[in-house]
C-alpha cells in the first residue's frame, strides 16, 4: 500500500504577516517523511531543485486559494485514494463572521482577505476528507492565530469526520485563546513534532514512531510553553516513521518454546512475549502517579488480565514496587482479601487481628497498611472484579469488600501520594459497570481514574501477532499476517481466540524453514474456527456417557445471568467429581485440562482443589457450549440460587437459614428437573428445608384447628345473646314509638340493633373463615334455575343499591337454564359482590351480567362455565390495594370509612374455589371496579 504526503508551507501573504519560517518547518517535515516515513512527498508551493532532481517547498512562491483548493481535492480524492495519506500545513489560520454572525474557520492563502474570500474554509476541507476513500489519514496543523477557531469552529463542528472515520487523526498546534508560537528556529509545535519523529523516540524493538506516541511526546514537550496541542481521531495508532531498531528481535537464534498463551493470560514470566499494549500500560502507570485506585475496564476478551500481569507488574517491580499475589473476589471476597495480606500477619494473634481489620474495623484497610513492613509501595491486583457481583451472593459482604478497597481513595484525599503504601488495580468486564453505580465512591473512582481497554488494532495488533514468533526465530509466510488480521477484524473481543489459534499454528509450524504457514492456518479454521474445532475434536474423543458429564461440568463452571450475560465461576473439584463415578469423572477432567479447555489449582489456605474454564472465550468460541448455555437458563438460575442458599446455611447451619418461602416453592416445583444436577449435599439441604416447612405447616394447621374448634364452641354462646339483643331492641323501639318517647331514645335503640347486627355478621364471617381454613366447609350441591336465583338476589340487593342513589342494571341470557352447585354459597358470593359495589358507589351505576362461556384453562373443570360479572362506577381500587384484596381483615385506607370487616371478599374467593371456580378483579382508582366470578355449570364433588 502506497503512502502519500502533502506538505504545505505558506510564507507569503497579501493581507497577513509573512511567515518565512513556515517554509523551513514544512521542508524539515517533508525530509523526515521522505527519508524515514516511506512517503511520496508532494510539497506546496513547489520548486524543483534541478541539481538534486527533487521538489521542495518554495519560499518565494505565492500560493493562491484556487491552487490550494484544487491540490487538496486531487490529493484526497484521486492521488491518495485507497492509500495512506498525511497532510501537513504551516501558515496562518483565522476565523471570520458569516452573514448570519457565526464564526467560520479558514486556512489563509496568499490572496485571501480577512473575511474569508479566497481562503480554504474548514467546512470545505472537512467535506473533501469525508468524501475521500483513504486507508488512513493524518493531518498536522501548525497554524498561527489558530486559537479560538481550532477550539470552537474547528474541533466542535468543522471536522466531525475525525470522530466518525477509523484510522483518521488530527493533531493541531493550540487550544482556544492560544497562539501557535515561533522561536528563532521556527514554530515550536513543528519543532516538537520533529523531535517526536526522531530516532531517539522510536520503539527500541521495532524502530517505529506512531501517532499515539508522537502526540504523547508533543503534549509533554509543550507543557508550560503557552501552547497545548489538540488530538482528534480513532482507530489504530498509525505508524509515521521507522528507524533501525536499537534492540531488534534476534532472529538468528531459533527457540522452540511456544511464545503464545492460548486461552491463558500472560503472566510476568511471559513479559518478553507480550507485545502491542505499551500505550495502555503507560496510561496505567500515569494514573498510578495521580491516584491509588485504578480500575481497568474492557470488553470480555480484551486482554485486561494480561496487561496487568505481563505489562504493568514487571514495570512496577523494576521501579521498586512490591506486588501482592493477585486475587479474584470469588464467593467470599473478604476471605480472598484477607489471604492477600496474611504473609505479613504470621502469628496467631496477628492473624486474628487481620480478621478483625478486614471484617469489623471501620477503617480496616488503613489499619492493615500501617502494619505492612519496609518502605516499598505495594500493589494489590483484584482480577475479574465482576465476580463480586456474580459469585458473591451476600450483599453485606459485597458492600464491605468494596468499602475496604475504596478506602484508599479517602486516604489519598488526605495524604500525599508519596506517603501512601498501597495502590489497587482492578480489572473488570465493561458490561458490569451498571451494578457499580450502586456504590457512590466506586462510581467516583471509575469516573475519574478508569483506564478503558481499546481494541488491539493496526500496528499494535501486528506486533502482538508477529513479534513473539520473530523473537523465537520464526517468521510468518507471506500473506499469513494479513489474513490473520483480516479475520480478527471481523470479530470483537477475540484476542483469546487469536492467542489460541496462534498456539495451534505454532504446534503445526514448519521447523525446517522456521516458518508459520498459511496452509496450516486455513486447515485449522482460522482465528474463529480454531477453538471450536479443537474443542469439538476433544469432545468427540469421549463416549456418550462421558459427553454427558462434560456438558454438566461445563455448565457448572458458568454462572447463568439475566438475559445473555453469563460469567465463568470456579468450582471445587469435589463438586464436579460428584457428577458421576469419581475415578471416571476425574479422568475426564484430567483430559479436559490437558486439552487446554479447563484449568485447575488449589486454594492456598485450605488446599482444596478447584477447576475453572481456561477462558470465558470458550462460552462463545465453542459453539456447542454456547448452545448448551441457551437452554434451560431459568432452571440454571434457580439452581444457582439454591447453591447460594446452601452456602449461606453451611456458614451458619441453623434452621432459619434453610430455604423458605418463594425459593423453596420454586425449587419444589422444578425438583425433578433440578435433582439430577445436584450433589448429595444440595439434595440433603433441600430435603431438610422441606422437612422444616412440613413441620411448620403441621404446627400452623394445629393452631388453625384449635382456633376453629374454639370458635365453633363459642358459636352458641355468641349468637344466642346477640339474637336476643337484636329482638329485644326491636321490641323496645316499637314500644318507645307507641308511648311517644323522645327521638334520641328511639335512635339509641336503633343504634343498639344495628351494632348487634354488625357484630353478628362479623361472628358469622369469622366462623365461615375458620371452617374454610380448617377444611371443614362442606359443599351441598343441588340443581336450581339460574334466572330464579338471580331474581331473588336482585330483590334483596336492589334497596341497598338505590339507597346511595345508584341505578341497578341486570343483564343475563334468557336461556341460562339450570346449574348444579351449592346454591346458598353462590347466593352469598353474589350478595357480597353486589353489596360491596353498592357500598362503594354513590349516584352511579351497578351492573350484574350473567352468561355462559366455553371452558377456559384457568378453571380446571369439565363442561360449560357460567360467569357472574359485577361492575360499578364507584371509588375503584388502587394497584397496591389489589395486591392485598383477598387477605383477611385487610381494607384500604379509602374504604375503611365505609365500614365492614374486610372478610367478605376473602370468604367469597374461598367459596368460589370450593365450587371449582375463581374470582378475578380489574379496577382503576376513581373509575370503578369489575369483579368476575367464573364457575363450572356442573360442580365436581
Amino acid at each position: 500500500m502506497a503512502r502519500y504526503a502533502l506538505v504545505i508551507g505558506i510564507a507569503n501573504y497579501n493581507h497577513f504577516r509573512n511567515l518565512p519560517k513556515a517554509v523551513t518547518d514544512a521542508e524539515n517535515i517533508a525530509r523526515v517523511l521522505r527519508e524515514h516515513g516511506r512517503f511520496d512527498v508532494q510539497p506546496l508551493p513547489a520548486k524543483l531543485i534541478e541539481g538534486e532532481n527533487r521538489w521542495c517547498v518554495a519560499p518565494d512562491k505565492k500560493l493562491i486559494g484556487k491552487e490550494l483548493g484544487s491540490t487538496l481535492r486531487k490529493f484526497l480524492q484521486e492521488k491518495a485514494k485507497n492509500h495512506e495519506a498525511l497532510i501537513y500545513f504551516a501558515g496562518h489560520g483565522f476565523e471570520a463572521p458569516t452573514l448570519t454572525g457565526k464564526q467560520k474557520g479558514y486556512l489563509a492563502t496568499f490572496d485571501c482577505s480577512s473575511d474569508g474570500q479566497n481562503a480554504i474554509a474548514f467546512d470545505d476541507f472537512n467535506d473533501l476528507i469525508r468524501e475521500s476513500q483513504l486507508a488512513s489519514l493524518v493531518v498536522l496543523l501548525d497554524c498561527c492565530y489558530a486559537g479560538s477557531f481550532l477550539e470552537n469552529s474547528f474541533l466542535r463542528s468543522s471536522f466531525p469526520v475525525f470522530n466518525s472515520k477509523q484510522d483518521y487523526c488530527l493533531i493541531s498546534a493550540s487550544r482556544e485563546f492560544e497562539r501557535a508560537r515561533e522561536d528563532v528556529e521556527g514554530g515550536i509545535f513543528t519543532q516538537a513534532v520533529m523531535r517526536g519523529l526522531s530516532h531517539d523516540r522510536a520503539d527500541e524493538t521495532t524502530g517505529e514512531v506512531n501517532v499515539t506516541g508522537l502526540f504523547s511526546f508533543i503534549s509533554r514537550e509543550l507543557k508550560q510553553s503557552g501552547q497545548e496541542p489538540i488530538y482528534m481521531g480513532g482507530g489504530r495508532s498509525i505508524p509515521l516513521v521507522w528507524y533501525p531498531p536499537k534492540n531488534p528481535v534476534v532472529t538468528g537464534v531459533v527457540r522452540e518454546e511456544c511464545p503464545y498463551r492460548g486461552l491463558e493470560a500472560f503472566e510476568k514470566q511471559h513479559a518478553h512475549f507480550f507485545f502491542g499494549r505499551k500505550k495502555v500500560v503507560e496510561d496505567i502507570l500515569q494514573k498510578l502517579t495521580q491516584a491509588q485506585f485504578v480500575p481497568i475496564i474492557g470488553a470480555s476478551g480484551s486482554g485486561k488480565s494480561s496487561v496487568v500481569r505481563a505489562g504493568l507488574i514487571p514495570q512496577l517491580e523494576n521501579n521498586g514496587w512490591r506486588i501482592l499475589d493477585p486475587i479474584k473476589p470469588g464467593i467470599e471476597p473478604l476471605a480472598k482479601l484477607r489471604a492477600a495480606f496474611e504473609p505479613f500477619f504470621q502469628r496467631q494473634k496477628e492473624i486474628q487481628q487481620l480478621y478483625e481489620f478486614i471484617h469489623n474495623h471501620p477503617d480496616g484497610l488503613n489499619a492493615v497498611i500501617e502494619r505492612l513492613p519496609g518502605s516499598e509501595r505495594f500493589l494489590l491486583v483484584v482480577d475479574q472484579f465482576e465476580e463480586v457481583f456474580t459469585l458473591c451472593s451476600k450483599q453485606e459482604e459485597r458492600r464491605k469488600f468494596i468499602d475496604l478497597l475504596t478506602q484508599v481513595v479517602e486516604l489519598s484525599d488526605a495524604t500525599s501520594l508519596q506517603n501512601l503504601r498501597l495502590a489497587i488495580v482492578t480489572t473488570m468486564r465493561a458490561d458490569f459497570l451498571e451494578p457499580c453505580l450502586n456504590y457512590p465512591l466506586l462510581t467516583q473512582v471509575i469516573q475519574n481514574q478508569a483506564v478503558y481497554m481499546p481494541p488491539l488494532l493496526g500496528a499494535e495488533l501486528e506486533q502482538a501477532i508477529a513479534l513473539p514468533a520473530n523473537l523465537q526465530g520464526y517468521r510468518f509466510e507471506d500473506g499469513l499476517l494479513g489474513e490473520i488480521m483480516q479475520d480478527v477484524g471481523k470479530e470483537q473481543g477475540c484476542l483469546p481466540l487469536l492467542q489460541f489459534a496462534l498456539t495451534e499454528l505454532w504446534e503445526k509450524r514448519d521447523c525446517e524453514k522456521h516458518q508459520l504457514r498459511v496452509e496450516q492456518y486455513r486447515a485449522m479454521g482460522g482465528v474463529i474456527g480454531a477453538l471450536d474445532r479443537h474443542a469439538e475434536n476433544i469432545y468427540h474423543s469421549f463416549i456418550e456417557q462421558e459427553q454427558q458429564w462434560i456438558k454438566r461440568i461445563f455448565l457448572k463452571l458458568v454462572r447463568t445471568g439475566e438475559g445473555e450475560k453469563d460469567t465463568r465461576q470456579r468450582q471445587p473439584k469435589a463438586k464436579l467429581l460428584a457428577i458421576g463415578n469419581d475415578k471416571l469423572v476425574n479422568d475426564v477432567l484430567n483430559e479436559l485440562i490437558q486439552g487446554r479447555l479447563l484449568v485447575s489449582g488449589q486454594e492456598e489456605q485450605q488446599g482444596d482443589a478447584w477447576v475453572d474454564l481456561a477462558h470465558e472465550a470458550l462460552m462463545e468460541g465453542w459453539q456447542r457450549f454456547a448452545k448448551w448455555r441457551q437452554k434451560n437458563r431459568k432452571l440454571r438460575r434457580l439452581s444457582a440460587r439454591l447453591e447460594d442458599a446452601l452456602q449461606e446455611w453451611q456458614k451458619n447451619p441453623h434452621d432459619e437459614n434453610l430455604m423458605m418461602g418463594g425459593l423453596l416453592a420454586q425449587v419444589r416445583e422444578k425438583w425433578l428437573e433440578l435433582e439430577p444436577d445436584l450433589d448429595a449435599t444440595a439434595r440433603k439441604f433441600y430435603q431438610r428445608s422441606v422437612a422444616l416447612e412440613e413441620q411448620q405447616r403441621l404446627i400452623a394447621e394445629a393452631a388453625i384447628r384449635a382456633k376453629s374448634e374454639f370458635l365453633a364452641t363459642m358459636r352458641h354462646e355468641l349468637r344466642t345473646p346477640l339474637n336476643a339483643i337484636i329482638g329485644l331492641s326491636q321490641l323496645l323501639r316499637d314500644d318507645a314509638v307507641d308511648f311517644g318517647m323522645s327521638e334520641d331514645f328511639i335512635d339509641g335503640l336503633k343504634f343498639i340493633k344495628s351494632a348487634s347486627k354488625d357484630v353478628l355478621t362479623l361472628v358469622n364471617d369469622i366462623l365461615d373463615l375458620s371452617k374454610i381454613e380448617a377444611g371443614r366447609m362442606t359443599l351441598y350441591p343441588e340443581t336450581f334455575d339460574l334466572v330464579t336465583l338471580i331474581n331473588k338476589v336482585v330483590l334483596i340487593v336492589k334497596p341497598l343499591v338505590e339507597k346511595n342513589g345508584n341505578v341497578l342494571v341486570v343483564n343475563y341470557e334468557q336461556k341460562l337454564d339450570t346449574m348444579y352447585t351449592d346454591q346458598i354459597k353462590l347466593r352469598q358470593v353474589m350478595y357480597n359482590l353486589l353489596n360491596n359495589a353498592a357500598k362503594f358507589t354513590q349516584h352511579g351505576k351497578v351492573m350484574l351480567t350473567v352468561k355462559s362461556e366455553n371452558e377456559n384453562s384457568v378453571i380446571d373443570s369439565p363442561g360449560e362455565i357460567i360467569s357472574f360479572t359485577v361492575t360499578d362506577t364507584g371509588i375503584g381500587i388502587s394497584d397496591n390495594q389489589q395486591q392485598h384484596l383477598f387477605q383477611p381483615f385487610t381494607q384500604g385506607e379509602d374504604t375503611k370509612k365505609y365500614g365492614g370487616t374486610g372478610l367478605g371478599l376473602v370468604i367469597s374467593r374461598h367459596l368460589c374455589q370450593i365450587m371449582g371456580g375463581e374470582i378475578f378483579v380489574e379496577s382503576q382508582l376513581g373509575k370503578g371496579s369489575t369483579f368476575t366470578v367464573r364457575l363450572p355449570r356442573i360442580v365436581t364433588v
